[in-house]
């Protein structure tokens, strides 16, 4: 029951969310949207991972973490500084 409702909330945050990261005013605010958008991934595996007892879905949100990290440090990087790398 919990589990369900966490689950709803949770799309609707990611819906939300991912309106902002189309729309955002701004790539400072569109930037932070999408870092928003990984977590709330992250915990939509999670959830799902209780809630069909699948254990293979932690080991993709794991995944999806780590390229949410590094997608916003990239992102970041090229706003800031106009590249990635050097």
């Amino acid at each position: 029951m919990i589990v369900d409702l966490a689950l709803g909330i949770v799309t609707l945050s990611v819906l939300l969310v991912t309106y902002r990261v189309l729309r955002g005013p701004s790539w400072g605010d569109r930037i932070m949207a999408f870092d928003f958008l990984s977590v709330n991934l992250v915990v939509l595996f999670a959830l799902l991972a209780v809630r069909l007892h699948l254990l293979v879905m932690l080991d993709a949100a794991l995944v999806l973490s780590l390229l949410g990290f590094l997608s916003t440090v990239a992102l970041t990087r090229y706003l800031l500084l106009g590249r990635v790398m050097r």
